[in-house]
């Protein structure tokens, strides 16, 4: 029997609630804010792989359609991984709670993982396969494994080869550099670590030669069950801040008001986006790829 994906802990740390629309501090250190006066990631269509379908108000107006590849007996998030990371990437302009970095992208529920925050490797491929048939243009996994397994690694290629982007959490597994999770490992994902407000890599994130590029992860703030909000950190909420500035990006290429003369329809036209773009961290590239990068840059190429 293969091993199980593990979901890590989400330990909510529940804090006041302000009493307006807030940006997440990452999302301000991207300078995201700004951005959005250009472009809130409308028609882009996102798959969010994870513990199911989030009953959030702050997303109930992107919720496109939603399947469960688990033992579960309901499509819907128990767990609360799945909300937190939906609210990351698509949390509505509402003067509510908090916003996310492509408010007005849709979205696209794959639930791969129970309950319990367990899924099993074909669950995997089988959300990533129905991803493909719905004709997403993102694809974002913040969970995975620490062994090769063939046919994920094939059904990656697939939705590569069809032009979609896939990101994917680093994992939680410190400075051991060998230990970078699959599918975020696979040379088609955007693999993403964590840095936090001081922008030093996170002390869990894992690092190493297989790591495309950081974002924050620190003492995020996001939706909860039950319409709550609260703070975590992992490399699992690295990779929405990352898969909703894909959005963005893609967005306003798409544009018919966008003088661009760059193409981005691509993942490798995305990747030399981000490239291009790169702002080095100061653990050096060896841990966490080309580092984070200059949002405005890109959005003004």
């Amino acid at each position: 029997m293969l091993p199980a994906i593990q979901l890590p802990d989400l330990n909510p740390e529940f804090v006041l609630q302000a009493m307006s629309e807030v940006y997440d501090w990452g999302l301000i250190d991207l300078h995201i804010p700004k951005i959005h006066r250009q472009t809130l990631g409308s028609g882009i269509k996102i798959a969010i792989i994870d513990s199911g379908e989030s009953e959030h108000f702050e997303i109930e107006n992107n919720k496109v359609a939603s399947v469960n590849f688990t033992d579960s007996e309901t499509l819907l998030d128990r767990n609360g991984h799945s909300t937190f990371v939906s609210g990351i990437v698509a949390a509505e302009k509402n003067n509510e709670g908090i916003i996310g970095v492509a408010p007005k992208a849709s979205l696209y529920f794959a639930k791969g993982i129970d309950d319990a925050g367990r899924g099993e490797p074909a669950s995997l491929v089988r959300s990533i396969d129905w991803s493909i048939k719905q004709g997403v243009d993102i694809i974002s996994i913040s969970a995975g494994m620490f062994f090769d397994f063939k046919p994920l690694h094939k059904i990656i290629q697939k939705a590569h080869r069809k032009n979609i982007i896939i990101v994917a959490a680093t994992g939680n597994t410190g400075k051991r550099h060998y230990d970078v999770a699959f599918p975020a490992r696979y040379p088609e994902v955007i693999g993403v670590a964590a840095y936090d407000k001081k922008h030093r890599v996170a002390k869990f994130s894992s690092r190493g030669i297989n790591v495309t590029c950081a974002m924050p992860g620190v003492d995020i703030y996001s939706t909860h069950l039950k319409n709550n909000f609260c703070k975590s950190s992992g490399t699992s909420y690295a990779c929405p801040i990352m898969t909703g500035i894909c959005a963005l990006i893609l967005s306003k290429h798409r544009d018919s008001n966008c003088d661009s003369n760059t193409p981005c329809e691509t993942p490798s036209q995305m990747m030399a986006h981000l490239k291009k773009y790169a702002i080095k961290m100061d653990n050096g590239v060896k841990d966490v790829g080309f580092g984070t990068i200059d949002l405005e840059g890109i959005m003004s190429d």
